[in-house]
């Protein structure tokens, strides 16, 4: 390993713990000046960690701020000691009671990022790694976040989206709206043949958590599978939730 991977795999460390130690969100000036980095490779690293999934930007305050998925680093070593009240011991919860892969995702723009996921351990299992991004108007996930908002906020959200889509298509507002409303009545998502034909995802909103944007807990399968388990796959999801609301 070269000097130079080194100090860039150390200036990753500092960086959390800097946050870790502040508690609050930083921009690329702050946490620059605070680690004595230059302002471009402090912009650069950021941006990195952002596209990992481990830091969100928040384009109104340019800043930044870690996301859980950094806790999900050690939440393995706490559960072992402390307790099984944790978001990582109800996602390994939905994964052994559905056999399928487990992801949270946040709402990024018009898009949502998957922050945390965990692998189905069945094999030919589909994969969902963490950071992958989706746009938000089409995802299941992102569609339980915008039925957190108004209706003008999700309009609004999808002609943004529409206006800078590329090979995915725009989204027909009206039928998004209707998507979004059926969502606030029974709870859950789904988005079918996304982002390929014979795929599909089933989410729920989260728990709010101090600190964190709304968050929405996920399963990803096949289309026939999910359809044929679907009221048994939300019901896993509604109890992981129901588990981190009572923790």
């Amino acid at each position: 390993m070269s000097e130079r991977q080194v100090k860039s795999a150390l200036r990753v460390l500092e960086v959390l713990e800097y946050f870790a130690e502040r508690q609050a969100p930083a921009t690329v000036t702050e946490v620059g000046q605070a680690l004595g980095y230059p302002q471009s490779s402090t912009s650069m690293l950021l941006s990195t960690l952002e596209a990992q999934g481990y830091l969100l930007w928040d384009r109104d305050h340019r800043s930044y701020v870690p996301t859980l998925r950094v806790m999900l680093l050690g939440t393995w070593l706490h559960d072992t000691l402390f307790s099984q009240g944790s978001l990582l011991s109800a996602m390994k919860a939905v994964r052994r009671r559905t056999g399928l892969p487990v992801l949270v995702g946040v709402r990024q723009g018009i898009r949502v990022r998957f922050i945390l996921s965990l692998s189905s351990r069945q094999p030919n299992s589909l994969h969902f790694p963490a950071g992958t991004l989706r746009p938000v108007c089409r995802s299941a996930a992102g569609k339980v976040l915008l039925a957190g908002m108004n209706d003008a906020e999700v309009v609004r959200i999808a002609q943004h989206a529409n206006a800078e889509a590329g090979a995915d298509g725009t989204v027909p507002v009206a039928e998004l709206l209707e998507e979004v409303q059926a969502c606030r009545r029974q709870g859950w998502a789904i988005s079918r043949d996304y982002p390929t034909r014979g795929r599909s995802t089933l989410a729920v909103p989260m728990p709010t958590l101090c600190g964190q944007p709304a968050m929405a807990l996920a399963l990803g399968s096949r289309r026939e599978r999910l359809d044929a388990r679907l009221p048994a796959l939300v019901d896993a999801l509604r109890s992981a939730v129901q588990a981190l609301r009572t923790a």
